[in-house]
């Protein structure tokens, strides 16, 4: 070291402390990425589907689902369903742990004219929700995390997520004639 300039021992400094940051930060990002989960095998690794999640939220709530999905508790294992039913013009939604069937919670609000009326077309469907599901799954056979009632363009319609390996899936099934009418894979990410 005593050869060296000024210049080069600050060089040599410089360059140590940046090697030795980027290891810390390479070692701290790792560890993070051990723990996270993404939403696709959180999903896979529960015990409760969501179909059996709609059943039991049939139990809490009589009335008609429009919609449940699958929320991954801060990037664990963990998760839930949330269910949501429609009867007398009240939305229930209805949250249950994905892991032991346990209904955690029952909210209620009123539904506003536009609820109202995409219910209302829902109603009209020749096509119900449980069968939008087996068709969409017909297709891709894999684990069911996200099912609802919506309006594409105008036109009523189911659109279903299916998890297979690391793949999302989204189908589109047209409520009246009970076809899909589209569908679309995405890689699954932590960020769903």
């Amino acid at each position: 070291m005593k050869n060296l300039s000024t210049l080069s021992k600050s060089i040599i400094m410089v360059l140590s402390i940046a090697g030795v940051s980027t290891a810390a930060i390479a070692v701290g990002q790792s560890t993070t990425t051990r723990t996270e989960v993404s939403k696709a095998v959180a999903a896979a690794q529960s015990k409760v589907s969501l179909e059996q999640a709609i059943v039991i939220a049939k139990k809490t709530i009589k009335g008609d689902v429009v919609s449940a999905d699958f929320d991954q508790n801060d990037h664990s294992a963990g998760g839930n369903y949330e269910v949501k039913t429609i009867a007398n013009n009240t939305e229930y939604k209805v949250k249950i742990d994905a892991n032991s069937g346990k209904v955690l919670s029952n909210k209620q609000e009123k539904l506003d004219k536009e609820d109202i009326a995409e219910y209302n077309a829902m109603k009209k469907s020749k096509t119900s929700l449980n069968q939008a599901i087996q068709k969409a799954n017909q297709s891709v056979k894999g684990k069911v995390i996200e099912a609802g009632f919506d309006m594409d363009f105008g036109k009523p319609t189911y659109k279903i997520e299916i998890i297979k390996g690391t793949k999302v899936h989204k189908v589109v099934v047209d409520s009246m004639t009970g076809k899909i009418i589209r569908s679309q894979v995405e890689a699954a990410d932590n960020d769903d």
